[in-house]
């Protein structure tokens, strides 16, 4: 348990464990203050920007990912060039679908505004505005994921919630509602790329475009990290779009607060997937034993779920009440099942960052079949919240128990791995 307690995973966990609590702590004041401000009707507005947003990670999670795995490999071989060349490619590749969004949500805003039925197309701009930094920050934070600088990364997160919180509260307060606090998000991307652009500094060699065959090796693992994170984004956020669809404005606010609260699973184990992936894609390229650390993974990620869900179970109008106001306790009774889905997918989530942080990305069409099966679910039975709830942790629990069986199948069949030692 000592020897546990002081490795590179359980450690690195920890600070940014610490710092994503209060980064989480941050952003849930953010959601509350505006929540009771703005009210459950330009809440639910605010939260489908927030939600977009969160579809929008299905490309900024790639490049991160990306970048973070090749630069940890590269820095096993000590190859700061290749690091750079790497970095280098994730930038142009998040200038370029920067462009394209701006031009489908600033361009195009009459049209969302009128899909979406919201108060005004001004949030659409703003947010597609921003959107260049948000996958900016993605690559130069991927960089010290992969460089193992967990402290300086956790940082870049406290400086993305605290200017989002001062910044978006200052303006909601000043009279600007929800373009306001659309403007104090958009701001903190600037922010936070600013910042952890400055943290990699000057660290790296002068960057070359890498060659054709090395383009060709980032995009093939990039891809599967895509399709996970595609899936990832159905399941996390295609209940609150399909809700907001099917119900009234007011219902469709109280069930996003209800999605964020039971989501603080996902966001407080993410630091342990988050650590988890460089230092076992470096292990692999050292050929040093790493399957344990799944396990580790795992482990950390149900002791934290288990309290969590518990909580949520005994207490669930204290917590909603106190989080958002007595408008919001009407689903309170749902919270703990909420959770017990998230649970669900936090663990699934460790499954498919390990088979990814070993270059392996098969396993990622399960996620996507999860996400596909998740929006039919909900299509399907909708009739009440407490069905939309259900049939998420139905979905979570068969991919969770699928992703588990794939893995030992492919264990079985590949036996190459050096003997794991205690």
């Amino acid at each position: 348990m000592k020897k546990f307690l002081q490795s590179p995973l359980a450690s690195s966990s920890l600070v940014l464990m610490i710092s994503m609590t209060v980064v989480n702590a941050g952003n849930y004041v953010y959601n509350l203050i505006l929540g009771r401000w703005l009210g459950p009707a330009l809440f639910a507005d605010l939260s489908l920007i927030v939600t977009l947003l969160l579809v929008i990670t299905f490309v900024t999670v790639p490049l991160q990912m990306t970048t973070a795995r090749y630069a940890a490999i590269h820095l096993a071989d000590g190859n700061l060039a290749a690091l750079a060349a790497t970095r280098l490619w994730a930038q142009r590749m998040a200038i370029g679908f920067g462009l394209l969004f701006v031009a489908i949500f600033a361009l195009g805003s009459p049209l969302w505004q009128a899909f979406f039925k919201t108060a005004s197309p001004i949030p659409f701009i703003i947010f597609g505005i921003a959107l260049p930094f948000s996958l900016l920050q993605g690559v130069e934070r991927g960089t010290l994921q992969g460089q193992m600088r967990f402290g300086v990364l956790a940082v870049t997160y406290q400086v993305e919630m605290w200017s989002r919180l001062l910044i978006g509260v200052g303006l909601v307060a000043l009279g600007m509602s929800v373009n306001g606090a659309v403007l104090g998000i958009s701001l903190s991307f600037v922010a936070t790329w600013l910042s952890a652009r400055l943290a990699v500094g000057n660290r790296l060699p002068a960057a070359v475009f890498p060659e054709k065959e090395t383009r060709a090796a980032l995009t093939a693992f990039a891809l599967p990290v895509l399709v996970s994170q595609l899936g990832q984004i159905l399941i996390n956020n295609s209940d609150v779009l399909l809700v907001r669809c099917f119900y009234p404005a007011e219902t469709a606010g109280q069930y996003a607060a209800l999605a964020l609260i039971g989501r603080i699973v996902f966001f407080a184990t993410w630091s342990v997937v988050t650590t988890m992936f460089p230092i076992v894609a470096q292990k692999h390229k050292k050929g040093e034993p790493h399957r344990h650390l799944l396990w580790a993974s795992l482990g950390i990620v149900a002791s934290i779920s288990v309290p969590i869900v518990f909580l949520t179970l005994t207490f669930p109008e204290s917590i909603v009440n106190l989080l958002f106001g007595k408008q919001y306790t009407g689903v309170a009774s749902l919270l703990w099942l909420y959770a017990l889905a998230t649970s669900l997918y936090a663990l699934a989530n460790v499954v498919v960052n390990y088979r990814l942080s070993l270059g392996a990305g098969k396993s990622t069409g399960l996620v996507i079949a999860a996400g596909t099966a998740q929006i039919l679910g909900i299509v399907l039975f909708h009739a009440s919240l407490a069905q939309v709830v259900w049939v998420q942790v139905d979905v979570m629990a068969a991919l969770f128990i699928l992703l588990l069986g794939y893995y030992f199948i492919s264990e079985k069949s590949a036996g190459t791995q050096p003997k794991q030692t205690a």
